[in-house]
């Protein structure tokens, strides 16, 4: 057994030792450069390499067809493959890579028509395989030249190219082609096409490569010198490593006498690093509490500034148009109380008199449209309704009555049947913009408006009106469209108030307007309509002792006490909430009465003679509590239970907020 493991190595070791033998031998000269080197190397192995395929080519198509005058000709390109290694091996490379690459060709060109015209009546398959061995040759140049070496890579694939595109002219200058031979089969030439297609894309592919080999060589070049720079760099830094070595170990000496006094140094260090260190975690809480307050205080004082900038244009614009429209009416009541103050003449006095009423009447219409800008300013109209749009369409169909032909609109909230917004804002947008559909109607075509809602992006409806009337010259108009008292047909009845409105009331809700139109064609608005964050929880007052917010959902308002609160704090949330069920009508109502505290028999009784009474007059239907049968509030929940049956009002009491929502869930 020792015996047949020593010949396994043994064997092992010799076929390493020949093949270095033989690596060794197709190695190029070491004087020339190393990026060539390494060409010739490949240009040696791939010469060795094809010498053994002719040779072995050679023995197959002797024992196939017996010996011919072709099997000399591979036989003699074997040979010359060898040559070639020894030229290269002697400094001739150039010239050995040059016939490594243009001896294939021609030898293949010289055996495939002297083949023919020694045995004119072979297969047709010797006019196919020789064209596989040229193609094979274009990849050759690309094998053993350098990127730089243009020249020598383009006489080489000028030659592949030239004998594929030849192949059957030389053949038939020599009497020996394709069809002279007896072969029939008509669509031959079409494997020249064939051969010129996979040619370009061969060398397509190779040009490709070779360029990224020589980009990927120069990149390995920089490499290699950034390499042989930075180990010089070590070398220098290590000399001054070494030299800066000898003098800490002259200074060593010197620290170990100072490390006795550096030991006492260090307990008191370690007790000071233990106070900093204490310290420095109360400073990042306490910088993080800080970055926390000043990012809140920032967005804070960005939302203020930006809520100013529109405050201060629509201030502008607000200033502008009572300066615009009030002078005329307020001129031309002095005018007339002038006149009437030196006339005489009763007939003319009565006259005046009916004029200055007129400008009255048109003072006061004045001041009400102001009156509605400032009201839609108002901070009640930060809750956001669940409205179904269908409803409130129905509403703006009876707004309009018989000024508006049914058959003539086409309407489809199917893919948004609902919108969040302000129940009274939405009616009026409504309102206005088929209002000025209907007014603005063409004469000369049968009146079409489209209405429809749908979402392209979530957390957003939006509201279209489409109608065919007289539209607007939006290249002249673009900017005037949403002002104040901007019309744009003046033989129609109108004020110009109706898009700003429309504009201003959706701007309320966060909302914006887009529209597209031109003269004669028609109008396309289009509303988007944002979907609050929190629909459940919109909270529009907020102090130290209550919150109240809306739930959209239920068309709910809630109440939740924060603490026990004072007679005062009792009258203004209550007022708060009491012009919020004015505004709203919610007919649903919860309050979490846990932390109130005690009220008043006083505060009791105001609150059933203003604040219930006046709810249940606005729409308010049920009432959802949580702690009221505490002990302490039990006055108060009797006298609750005795009045609110009269009041229409049905009162319930539960364990917390969420028993209460699902009550109310019944209802909505």
């Amino acid at each position: 057994m020792f015996k047949d493991q020593f010949f396994d190595h043994l064997y092992k070791a010799s076929k390493y030792w020949f093949l270095s033998l033989i690596l060794n031998f197709l190695k190029a000269p070491d004087y020339l450069p190393a990026d060539r080197r390494q060409y010739i190397f490949v240009c040696n192995v791939l010469s060795i390499l094809f010498a053994v395929l002719a040779i072995a080519l050679d023995m197959v198509l002797y024992l196939i067809f017996g010996w011919g005058p072709t099997l000399k000709l591979i036989l003699l390109l074997a040979f010359l493959f060898f040559g070639i290694i020894l030229l290269n091996k002697t400094g001739f490379d150039n010239a050995g890579r040059l016939l490594f690459c243009l001896v294939p060709v021609v030898l293949t060109m010289v055996i495939t028509v002297y083949g023919k015209i020694l045995q004119p009546l072979q297969s047709y398959i010797i006019y196919f395989d020789s064209r596989f061995i040229l193609l094979v040759t274009t990849i050759l140049p690309a094998i053993v030249f350098e990127f730089h070496e243009k020249i020598k890579i383009g006489v080489c694939i000028l030659l592949s190219f030239l004998a594929l595109m030849l192949f059957d002219p030389i053949h038939n200058a020599l009497g020996v082609g394709y069809y002279q031979s007896g072969h029939t089969v008509r669509s031959y030439y079409y494997i020249n096409y064939i051969t010129f297609i996979a040619f370009t894309g061969l060398l397509s592919g190779i040009f490709v490569l070779k360029w990224r080999d020589h980009v990927a060589s120069n990149r390995l070049r920089l490499m290699v010198k950034g390499k042989a720079d930075m180990n010089q760099e070590l070398i220098n830094r290590n000399r001054e490593l070494q030299s800066l070595t000898e003098e800490m170990e002259v200074q060593n000496e010197e620290m170990l006498q100072q490390q006795e006094e550096l030991q006492t140094s260090h307990e008191l260090l370690a007790s000071a690093n233990k106070l900093i260190g204490e310290q420095q975690e109360k400073l990042q809480v306490y910088n993080h509490e800080l970055e926390s307050l000043v990012k809140q205080k920032s967005a804070d004082l960005i939302h203020t500034n930006e809520e100013l900038i529109k405050s201060n244009n629509e201030l502008r614009q607000f200033s502008f148009t009572v300066s615009h429209n009030l002078r005329g009416p307020v001129a031309r009541l002095l005018g007339l109380t002038n006149l009437v103050k030196y006339s005489t003449n009763p007939e003319e006095i009565n006259n005046l008199t009916q004029f200055i009423h007129q400008s009255a009447s048109e003072l006061d219409s004045i001041l009400t449209d102001l009156s509605r800008i400032i009201d839609i300013r108002n901070e009640l109209y930060r809750v956001r309704e669940k409205i179904a749009l269908m409803e409130e369409w129905e509403k703006t169909l009876l707004l309009i009555g018989e000024r508006l032909d049914r058959n003539t609109v086409t309407v489809n909230f199917e893919r948004a049947p609902y919108i969040f917004g302000i129940r009274p804002m939405v009616q009026s947008i409504l309102y206005n913009l088929l209002s000025n559909a209907i007014k603005y109607r063409s004469p000369e075509r049968p009146h079409r408006i489209e209405v429809r809602t749908f979402s392209e992006v979530p957390g957003q409806i939006i509201f279209e009106i489409k109608d065919n009337g007289l539209g607007i010259d939006l290249a002249t108009q673009r900017d005037n469209i949403f002002k104040l008292y901007k019309r744009f047909h003046h033989h129609v009845a109108g004020k110009g108030m109706g898009l700003y409105l429309v504009k201003s009331q959706l701007e309320i809700m966060n909302g914006r307007i887009e529209v597209e139109s031109e003269p004669d064609k028609g109008a396309r608005f289009r509303l988007f309509f944002p979907i609050p964050e929190d629909v459940a929880r919109q909270v529009f007052f907020e102090n130290e002792s209550a919150q109240l917010y809306y739930d959209a959902h239920i068309n709910n308002t809630a109440i939740i006490w924060k603490r026990s609160v004072t007679s005062e704090e009792y009258h203004k949330v209550f007022e708060v909430m009491l012009q919020t069920i004015r505004t709203y009508n919610t007919p649903g109502w919860i309050a979490d009465l846990r932390d109130q505290g005690v009220i008043s028999p006083e505060d009791q009784k105001w609150f059933i003679a203003n604040v219930l009474k006046s709810a249940a007059e606005n729409g308010l239907k049920r009432i959802g509590t949580v702690g009221f049968t505490d002990p302490v509030r039990a006055d108060y929940y009797k006298r609750m239970i005795a009045v609110t049956g009269d009041f229409g009002i049905e009162l319930k009491v539960f364990n917390s907020i969420e028993a209460a929502v699902a009550w109310m869930k019944g209802f909505a």
